[in-house]
């Protein structure tokens, strides 16, 4: 199938590409406030929190109906689909099929070591800081101004755009397993959850949950705020009557395993706490967590026996690396690369510890065999191992037609040459048929570049380590969603005729 169409721009397509830029600088100041109050929802998804219509709890219902009346401002029409998710539409006929923008309003809990307020956001010198500016509000209020803008400058379509924003992206992704299955389904769709330029696989998710039995120390142990996310800290809660015992045995440890914990009293405890550095499960470089350096710590200063003793040496080689080298089962192959592991939250329970694990595996990967050697590593303890949920790989053919025409259509408005590129982050692209995540955001390699500019701008006055989605002082750049703003505005034209003509099938 001939393919050169794509490879440049028509006159029609530079001039709109211009409008919709022009557009975009009209209502940036706009944008930026809309984005601010967006973020200022805590909107931390918790089905333990469900109540009738509000299956992930109340923060995610309010920052729901906060789009709601927004999108309803600029005159656009909505629906609620249970709790589930909402959409957003400008056009409401009902022959006419679908092209859906697909994005999620929860976010992860903030976590611990922010500079600043996570849910008090603020614009400085072109970035948005708060936890949930890039993962993923600013993306999804970006498809809101995209529908804007298409209408506002009337851009023919032969489908009708429709957004459509979930709840639970975080936690497991119910939202959009509800909304595939009820609908209703566009006939095709991006998630704009991800980075440029094509993501054509993905990892599987296997989310685990481990029980350790422990002694009565290690019974004090809690770490994480969520599966997804590197722990920042970890704690040790002990008696008073401990501190003389565990500040002495703390001070004759090596410089380098000092420099991280912190002892403190809290009320009638004292308390040693590890920090290490958070971020997003899925990309674990530059991360550090906190769990095996609290763990190494104890079992360096000799303060663990019977039971404490043997599930920490467990612990702390289970999460010696973020790869699973440690622990036993590393793997990788070509398209999706290396398998990570992520223990994201160590609390107790019955006598033990729940060590939450998430793990990213690649197409490749032999599922039982990585199960038989968690459960073979806790045995000498009797551990139990319980899945929570376990999503498969996706990968669609780096030569399909899609994503070829997306691929070019890429490259040619950022003028670089790139690949589709792999991941480990999971998106609703896993559930929802006929999508594939393409953007908005831009990939973590140095030197990536748009139109002869770096992509790679970070703020000057958060410190080093700081800023990734999922850690301390998330911020995303508006100038990259502007150019994201240009990327969409060729490509949903092209996207749409492409399925008008039958250029394109469905992906899965």
């Amino acid at each position: 199938m001939a393919t050169e169409n794509y490879h440049h721009l028509s006159q029609d397509e530079l001039a709109l590409s211009e409008k919709l830029e022009h557009w975009f600088d009209q209502h940036r100041a706009e944008f930026v406030q809309d984005l601010l109050e967006l973020v200022a929802f805590p909107s931390v998804g918790d089905e333990k929190l469900a109540a009738p219509g509000k299956p992930f709890g109340q923060e995610v219902e309010n920052v729901f109906q906060h789009v709601i009346r927004k999108a309803q401002s600029y005159g656009f029409t909505t629906e609620q689909h249970d709790g589930y998710a909402i959409s957003v539409l400008a056009d409401t006929r009902d022959s006419v099929p679908e092209l859906g923008l697909i994005s999620h309003l929860d976010v992860v809990p903030p976590g611990d070591n922010w500079t600043f307020e996570p849910f008090k956001p603020f614009e400085k010198d072109g970035f948005v800081i708060g936890r949930g500016s890039s993962d993923n509000k600013g993306p999804a209020l970006l498809d809101l101004y995209l529908l804007r803008a298409f209408r506002d400058l009337g851009v023919p379509l032969h489908h009708k755009l429709r957004i459509v924003y979930g709840g639970a992206e975080e936690i497991g992704m119910a939202d959009i397993k509800y909304f595939a299955e009820h609908g209703p389904v566009p006939r095709f769709s991006i998630i704009t959850d991800g980075a440029f330029p094509v993501n054509h696989a993905q990892k599987g998710g296997l989310n685990l949950v481990l029980h350790i039995p422990v002694g009565s120390v290690l019974t004090g142990v809690n770490a994480g705020v969520a599966e997804n996310a590197v722990p920042a800290t970890a704690t040790l809660t002990l008696p008073a009557s401990e501190a003389a015992r565990l500040e002495q045995a703390i001070a004759a440890l090596p410089e380098e395993q000092r420099q991280v914990l912190a002892i403190a009293a809290v009320e009638q405890n004292v308390q040693l706490t590890a920090r290490g550095q958070s971020g997003h499960a899925a990309f674990p470089e530059n991360t550090r967590n906190a769990i095996p350096l609290l763990l190494d710590a104890l079992l360096a200063a000799n303060l663990l026996e019977g039971d404490d003793l043997t599930a920490a040496r467990i612990i702390s080689q289970l999460l010696a690396d973020p790869w699973g080298i440690s622990a036993g089962f590393a793997a990788e192959d070509a398209p999706t690369g290396k398998l990570t592991l992520n223990g994201g939250l160590l609390t107790p329970h019955h006598n033990g510890l729940n060590l939450h694990l998430d793990i990213r595996y690649p197409l490749a990967t032999d599922k039982d065999a990585l199960l038989a050697t968690l459960r073979k590593a806790i045995a000498p303890l009797n551990g139990t191992l319980s899945i929570t949920s376990d999503a498969s790989p996706i990968h669609v053919d780096k030569e399909s037609e899609l994503v070829k025409r997306l691929q070019q259509t890429y490259d040619t408005i950022a003028e670089v040459i790139t690949e589709p590129y792999s991941m480990g982050g999971g998106t609703h692209a896993r559930y929802l048929p006929n999508s594939i995540t393409f953007g908005p955001g831009f990939r973590r390699i140095e030197g990536e570049l748009f139109q002869g500019e770096s992509v790679r701008t970070k703020p000057e006055f958060i410190p080093a380590g700081h800023g990734s989605p999922h850690g301390p002082d998330e911020f995303v750049v508006i100038e990259n969603l502007k150019r994201a703003f240009k990327v969409y505005a060729v490509a949903i034209p092209r996207l749409d005729s492409w399925l008008e003509q039958g250029l394109i099938d469905g992906v899965h």
